[in-house]
């Protein structure tokens, strides 16, 4: 009988045991397998809504311009962007190209004034980049409103207004000038932070323009038909970029992304070696067990020739195969797992620290989750066997025979 077969026999003579050491690995798989894919998902989403709200996938500038700090200053700004745009509406895979000027002022009407974030876009080309602004009242910004303006849903409890409401908007132009205009509320939204509803201030970029008194720029925003596509795009915009422009991506830009990003994976991490030490444990402690069980069992083998490379190569082979069963039944558990959970209408989520709302989570299911849960249980169960092998391998053959 082949080492595999005799290891396979073993480990079916007591069947209880080995049942509770696969139930573990089940357990752990699942756990890894089903917290990975709700992380992922909440990356995804977070991504996509940092994306499509804010960054787009790629940001172009004039160099310098993302080291200047917060002071808006007029050397750093575009102000031939209709060439620029020419040559990106030639690249493959570009969905959406717009332009975006920023500020910073006060807002007020009678009797309450905030300070605000000013954000100068193309109503005609926002469609995409707007996706998770969900809107509360009114309408969102289109071409024929040359004065309106979105504001953030804290910001209107702020201010007691709602659309249709016409609102003061105080700020300094690049000269250092005080300057206003007045806008007219057409719209209030809500974004995927508290903190930016309290401070966002949306209306066209001819208006902000007026504002701050300059034709330029800032930015030239482009959103990708899919992020999968961005290292493609990334190769193409370094030809296009030559030494006054620098191009920078929306995981550069996105700090607090990064943040979470770090968070949850520290986590995960984390999370995922306690259960390997779980497993670990566990299948060491069976090991052990059934190498003192089985004395008069290994002495018999020495007897007969076996050497103790032999039986060495028994016992992890044990603790490998059982690592591989663990790990696949595990891997289908823990996608079925998903999958029901998926079916039942996933998971929901309150609203984390600093969001405005809660969500209904999924389970990503992806490979990558997967086989890290395998090689998890595989791992652990190769490494526990190591030592009760090695004690095994060690045994005197005379007192293993005699032993009781």
């Amino acid at each position: 009988m082949t080492t595999l077969g005799l290891a396979a026999r073993n480990l079916l003579r007591n069947k209880r045991r080995t049942v509770m050491t696969l139930l573990s690995m089940i357990v752990a798989s699942t756990a890894i397998i089903v917290f990975g894919g709700f992380i992922s998902f909440s990356f995804e989403g977070l991504r996509e809504s940092t994306i499509r709200t804010q960054l787009g996938h790629f940001q172009i500038a004039k160099n310098g311009y993302f080291e200047q700090g917060s002071e808006l200053s007029n050397d750093f700004l575009i102000d031939d962007p209709e060439h620029i745009e020419e040559q990106l509406y030639a690249l493959p895979h570009i969905q959406s190209i717009t332009r975006r000027l920023t500020g910073s002022g006060l807002i007020g009407t009678e009797g309450h004034t905030l300070s605000v974030k000013l954000i100068g876009v193309m109503p005609e080309r926002e469609e995409e980049f707007a996706v998770f602004e969900t809107i509360i009242n009114g309408m969102q910004l289109d071409a024929n409103m040359p004065d309106g303006c979105v504001i953030g849903s804290e910001l209107a409890k702020g201010l007691r207004v709602a659309p249709d409401a016409t609102v003061t908007i105080l700020s300094t132009t690049l000269q250092g000038v005080i300057n206003a205009v007045d806008c007219q509320v057409v719209g209030i939204v809500r974004t995927t932070s508290r903190e930016y509803d309290k401070v966002y201030v949306k209306l066209p970029l001819p208006h902000l323009q007026r504002l701050l008194d300059t034709q330029k720029i800032e930015r030239i925003l482009l959103l990708a038909d899919d992020t999968a596509y961005m290292p493609t795009i990334a190769k193409q915009l370094s030809n296009l970029a030559g030494t006054q422009y620098e191009i920078k991506t929306w995981f550069e830009l996105a700090e607090f992304y990064r943040r979470v990003f770090n968070l949850y994976t520290s986590i995960f991490q984390i999370t995922s070696a306690i259960l390997g030490v779980v497993v670990f444990l566990s299948i060491a402690n069976i090991m052990s067990m059934t190498v003192f069980e089985r004395f008069q069992e290994i002495g018999t083998l020495r007897a007969i020739g076996q050497t103790r490379s032999k039986i060495l190569y028994l016992f992890i082979t044990e603790g490998v195969l059982i690592g591989i069963v663990g790990g696949v039944i595990g891997a289908g558990v823990g996608i079925a797992v998903s999958m029901l959970i998926n079916i039942k209408g996933g998971i929901s989520v309150p609203p984390p620290p600093g969001m405005s709302s809660g969500y209904t989570a999924y389970i990503t299911i992806n490979v990558r989750t997967v086989l890290y849960a395998f090689s998890t249980s595989l791992i652990a169960a190769s490494l526990s066997s190591f030592y009760p092998a090695y004690r095994a391998s060690k045994f005197d053959v005379i007192k293993a025979l005699q032993y009781r």
